[in-house]
C-alpha cells in the first residue's frame, strides 16, 4: 500500500468569525491511499486554535505510510487502524485522515459502499445546519437550508441572533465557542429559550464546565470542546446533553463508531461534526450520518473550492448512493 500527501490552501466563501479569532483560508491535508489499482481518500484539517505543527504532520504521515508499506493485502480497516495506533504515536487528527482513506479504498476493492460496511443508512432522515457569521448570515438566508448554526461569543452576538431570528423561522442552533460563563448564564438561557433556539454548543470552556453538572439549561447543552474521545466520555453524561463527535477530533471511523455504540448506551444524544473540510472529510462522516441524532456537517460549503464531483449535501439533506467507498473519485 503507498501513500501520498498533498497540501491544499482553501480560501473559505466569507471570513470565519468566532471567539478564537478571524479567519480567511484554512490548510488541509489530503491522504491518497493505493493498493491494487484502487484508490482511497482522507483529510485532515491544521485548525489553528488546536496547535498543530505542519513539520510534525508531515513527520507522522510519513511514519504511517512507511508502515502501510509493509501490510499484505488481507486486512480490514478496524483491524489495522488498531495494529497502526498501537505501534505509532500518532496526533488522532492523521489517524483519522489515514483510517477514512482506509474504508475508502477498502469499499472500493470489495464494492461495497462505506455506509454498508459500517451499518449506516442511504437514506438519512436528520438534516445537517448550515453555520452562518455576523459577515454571511443574510446572504446564506438565500441558500434555504432549514437549520442555521450561529457562531457567537462575541460582542454584539446577542444582538445579532434577535435580529436573525426576526428573519428566518426555522431551526436555529448557536455555539457560544466557551463565549459564557456562570454569571451569564441565566441570563443568556432565558435570550435562548424566548428566541426558541434549540442547542448551545459549547457555552463555557472546557476547563470551567463542571458546574454545569449541577445544572438544568432546559435547552440541551452539547460537548464539542469538552469532548475529545472516548477517554472522556463518562463525564460528559454528568455535564452535557449530546457529545459533538467530528472523525478529526476522536481519530477517525472506528473509535467513532465505538464512541456512537457507548454513548447510546448511555442515553446520550449524538452530533456529527466537521472542521470546515472538503467534500473527502464531509464524505467520510456523512457515511455514519444514519447513526446521528444532530448533523452540522457543511464544511464543503464554507470553502471556495470544488473537486468537479458533487457535494455530500444539498440544503441540510445527506446525499449517498451505493457506489463502492465514499461513491467519490477525486482527481487532483
Amino acid at each position: 500500500m503507498k501513500l501520498s500527501l498533498i497540501r491544499k490552501v482553501y480560501p473559505l466563501k466569507y471570513p470565519f468569525k468566532l471567539s478564537y479569532g478571524t479567519f480567511t483560508e484554512r490548510v488541509g491535508y489530503l491522504v491518497k491511499l493505493e493498493e491494487g489499482g484502487y484508490t482511497g481518500w482522507g483529510e485532515m484539517s491544521v485548525v489553528p486554535y488546536y496547535n498543530k505543527d505542519e513539520g510534525i504532520i508531515k513527520k507522522e504521515f510519513e511514519d504511517s505510510g512507511r508502515y502501510l508499506s509493509t501490510v499484505s493485502e488481507d486486512w480490514t480497516p478496524e483491524g489495522l487502524y488498531d495494529e497502526m495506533v498501537a505501534k505509532l504515536p500518532l496526533d488522532p487528527f492523521i489517524r483519522s485522515a489515514v483510517d477514512c482513506a482506509l474504508y475508502d479504498l477498502y469499499g472500493k476493492k470489495h464494492g461495497k459502499s462505506t455506509w454498508r460496511l459500517v451499518g449506516g443508512k442511504e437514506k438519512v432522515p436528520v438534516l445537517s445546519s448550515l453555520t452562518i457569521t455576523e459577515d454571511d448570515w443574510e446572504e446564506k438566508l438565500d441558500w434555504e437550508w432549514p437549520i442555521l448554526k450561529l457562531k457567537m461569543g462575541f460582542r454584539g452576538d446577542i444582538q445579532l441572533l434577535t435580529k436573525i431570528r426576526k428573519k428566518f423561522d426555522g431551526v436555529i442552533r448557536i455555539d457560544a465557542n466557551s463565549g459564557w460563563n456562570q454569571e451569564n448564564m441565566e441570563k443568556n438561557l432565558a435570550v435562548m429559550k424566548d428566541l426558541e433556539i434549540e442547542l448551545i454548543e459549547q457555552p463555557v470552556p472546557k476547563n470551567e464546565d463542571i458546574f454545569l453538572s449541577e445544572f438544568d439549561p432546559g435547552i440541551p447543552f452539547v460537548a464539542d470542546e469538552s469532548f475529545q474521545g472516548l477517554e472522556n466520555l463518562l463525564e460528559m453524561n454528568q455535564r452535557y446533553q449530546v457529545i459533538n463527535v467530528k472523525l478529526q477530533k476522536c481519530g477517525g471511523i472506528t473509535p467513532a463508531l465505538r464512541i456512537i455504540e457507548k454513548a447510546k448506551a448511555m442515553d446520550l444524544k449524538i452530533m456529527a461534526g466537521c472542521m470546515t473540510e472538503s467534500s473527502i472529510g464531509i464524505g467520510a462522516i456523512c457515511q455514519l450520518a444514519g447513526y446521528f441524532d444532530y448533523l452540522d456537517v457543511d464544511g464543503e460549503y464554507l470553502i471556495d473550492f470544488d473537486f468537479q464531483e458533487a457535494l455530500f449535501l444539498n440544503k441540510g439533506f445527506v446525499l449517498l448512493d451505493d457506489k463502492p467507498g465514499m461513491g467519490k473519485n477525486y482527481i487532483l
